[in-house]
């Protein structure tokens, strides 16, 4: 079942991993394969749009002429390529952050399902393409260093991965977003507006920018955070 809150928007585990999506996408531009792909929003907001997203095999080239975009893939198989022809292989537990300005292809073998964040990148932008960085699962899910691990940190925000152990982190407002999904434990976010979330493995939720509360993690998490900045278009 879908789980909401106004105030921290969110969903858990249950539906992030096998819940319906039930938007449809039109894949425009498409070298072959699947017309559609399906998604579920979570927040839309000038810091972010947060969203669970499927789609089935096919080839699509792409370009990001208008924001970035950070993914954490939880099923599926395919490849990223960039329009120099670096390819990376997409598994579940990998990480892919298409900046501004990239270019290339998706090659989708088998239908992939990912959590994502797309962000507006903050000047001054490139004007030259850019590579994606990529993650595999297996650093994703492998010892990290100390701070964590960090994916990606450039002008369309950044990405990472840590540790965190039982107790209470403390979240005070500011003007960034924190976009966390939790890739193993629990815990419940506790806002000073009085919201009680509970979190459990696969949980995703928005801290749109000016939040503040606690992160209390009731079993240490592996948790993977987009960090944003608010488009100051609005």
């Amino acid at each position: 079942m879908t789980t909401r809150s106004q105030a921290a928007p969110y969903l858990d585990g249950a539906s992030v991993l096998h819940g319906e999506l039930p938007i449809e996408i039109d894949m425009s531009p498409i070298t072959f394969g699947a017309p559609y792909a399906y998604e579920e929003v979570v927040s839309d907001a000038a810091d972010g749009f947060f969203a669970v997203w499927a789609c089935d095999a096919g080839v699509y080239p792409r370009h990001k002429d208008r924001r970035g975009s950070f993914m954490y893939f939880t099923e599926g198989a395919g490849n990223i390529v960039d329009w120099d022809g670096t390819t990376h292989e997409l598994t579940p537990g990998s990480i892919l952050v298409l900046p501004y300005s990239w270019m290339g292809h998706w090659d989708i073998r088998e239908t992939i399902r990912k959590v994502y964040v797309h962000s507006t990148p903050v000047p001054p932008l490139p004007v030259e393409p850019v590579p994606c960085t990529f993650v595999d699962a297996e650093t994703v899910a492998g010892p990290l260093p100390e701070g964590g691990l960090v994916a990606f940190d450039g002008p369309d925000g950044s990405c990472l991965v840590t540790e965190v152990p039982e107790g209470q982190s403390r979240y005070d407002a500011d003007e960034h977003a924190r976009f966390l999904h939790l890739i193993s434990g629990a815990a419940q976010v506790l806002g000073d507006d009085g919201t009680v979330l509970t979190l459990d493995a696969g949980s995703v939720v928005a801290l749109n920018a000016g939040w503040s509360g606690v992160l209390s993690v009731t079993s240490p998490l592996r948790l993977l955070t987009v960090i944003t900045t608010p488009d100051p278009r609005g």
